[in-house]
This record gives C-alpha cells, structure tokens and sequence, in this order.
C-alpha cells in the first residue's frame, strides 16, 4: 500500500471507527478512491465491525444512483456476516422483488440487517459523482439510519463519505467531523511510484539519467495538469484536472514501457498523444 494512504490512516483511522459520521474530503487528483480503499481495508480489520462499502462513478446508472449503493452496501453487509441471509431470503419471499429495484425495499432491508449487526461501518466513496439531487437523498437516508440506529444503541453505526468538496455536500453534513487530505499529502509517493516507472523505461532504452529526469519530470507536470518542458503545449488547451494523478501515471508510463524504439517513447510524450481526460486513456 502507498505510504501516503497508511499515514492517512494513523490520522483518521481512530476517527473513522468512533464518529458517528465522518466526512473525507480531496481534491480530484489526490488519489481519494485510493485512501478510501486503504479505508475499508483496515477497518475490515477490525473485529468488533461488519463493514459495507460502495464505490459511486459519474455517469453509470450502477454505481451512481441511491437503489445502486443500496444493492451494493447491503451485498457487503451479507457477505461479512451470514446472519443476515435469512432475512434477505425473507424479503425476497415477501415482496417478490428478487433483484432488489425497489428503494422502499432495499431501504426498509438495510434499516433491518443493521437492527440485526451489533457494531456497522459503511463507507461511500465518490458521493460528488452522483447527480446533486441524488446525492442530497443518499445522505439524507443515511443521516437518518445512522441517527436512528445510535439513539437506539449508541455506537452501533458509523458513516464515512469520501468526495471532492462539494458546497451542497459541505452543506448536508455540516454537522460531520471533516477531514481533509491535500494533494501535498501523497505527492512524494507519486514521485516514488513515477520514478520506479522512469527506471523501467531508462532501463529498456539504455536511456541517460538526464533523459529519464526529463521524462520523469514532464509526466509528473501532465498528472499535476502542468505539461511544460519536454513538449510546448499552447496555454489554450485544457489542463489535465478530471484525471487522477496515480491513473494517469500509470497509463501513461505502462504506453511507453511497450514502446519498441526510442523514437516511440518520444512520439507518445507529443502534445496530440497525451491524454487529457478518461475518454482519452
């Protein structure tokens, strides 16, 4: 795991297991899906909690909508405990609804698996990638359910979202613990991940050192959207701000370790060849 995600940990992984709701928040190109995995990875390590997690994206229908994160969080739920299988089966049976396309259901179903766990985590990641509208009613189901849960046994539910900083989500959860992770807290571990990278490709083409810094040097500027010095790129076209920096590392390196020839490796790194955008990757 990267050293910025276990640091992240030592600050919020105390706060994370004993706020009632906690709201993480990151730039687009700090690596948040990242940290929010690091997230769930460790809190599944702690005992006393059954953990259920989703992770939102923009513009699919199966990861962006309320009755998606209902599906998802629950399967988690099912998964880390088998207690809750009979009353899924149950449901299932009552309603009819085998594939879960009902927000009633899949509402009064999560209400009722977490009436039966003792101690529950659920995180979602990416909320800001949901359309406004609906992310106002997921974080209001959920505020409801945690509050719900909590005055009937304190300590029983904890919510963490991880987004970007949204004024209607800052808005909704102004009364969550927020914390915040800064570009600046993984930046040398994306140095350390890029160079490994340089290495790989210096290695490939016999390269000089002052070679490889450029290269190391011009994809750090494309993952921070500051292309400058290996290709003259106009100020009129787009930064690279919708692309997270560790993807975009990672593409763009893994298309030049296949480059056959030198030559290749500088065609890729040309203005028309970099990407600016998923679309583009």
């Amino acid at each position: 795991m990267y050293l910025a995600q276990r640091e992240a940990w030592g600050r919020y992984g105390t706060t994370v297991v004993a706020s009632t709701i906690l709201r993480a928040t990151t730039n687009v190109s700090t690596g948040k899906t990242v940290l929010a995995s690091y997230i769930i990875e460790q809190v599944c390590n702690v005992a006393e909690f059954d953990v259920g997690w989703f992770y939102c994206r923009f513009g699919n229908n199966d990861k962006s909508t309320l009755l998606a994160i209902l599906k998802g969080v629950i399967a988690q739920l099912v998964r880390a405990n088998g207690q809750l299988y009979p009353h899924v089966l149950q449901a299932k049976n009552t309603t009819g609804d085998l594939k879960l396309s009902s927000h009633k259901v899949g509402k009064d179903l999560l209400a009722e698996c977490l009436q039966v766990l003792e101690k529950t985590c659920i995180i979602i990641d990416g909320l800001d990638e949901c359309d406004k509208d609906v992310r106002g009613e997921i974080i209001s189901l959920f505020a409801r359910l945690v509050k719900e849960r909590n005055d009937a046994v304190p300590g029983s539910l904890r919510m963490l979202f991880v987004s970007t900083d949204e004024a209607d989500i800052r808005k909704q959860l102004s009364k969550a613990v927020c914390l915040t992770l800064k570009s600046t807290d993984n930046f040398s571990e994306m140095q350390d991940y890029a160079r490994t990278w340089a290495k790989r490709i210096q290695d490939l083409h016999t390269l000089t050192d002052q070679k490889t810094e450029e290269i190391f040097h011009e994809v750090m500027r494309r993952a921070d959207g500051k292309p400058s010095a290996l290709v003259h790129i106009s100020l009129k076209q787009p930064k690279l701000t919708s692309l997270g920096m560790y993807f975009y590392c990672y593409a763009i390196f893994s298309t030049l370790g296949v480059q056959l020839t030198l030559e290749d490796v500088y065609r890729e790194l040309q203005p028309d060849c970099l990407p600016r955008g998923f679309g583009d990757v």
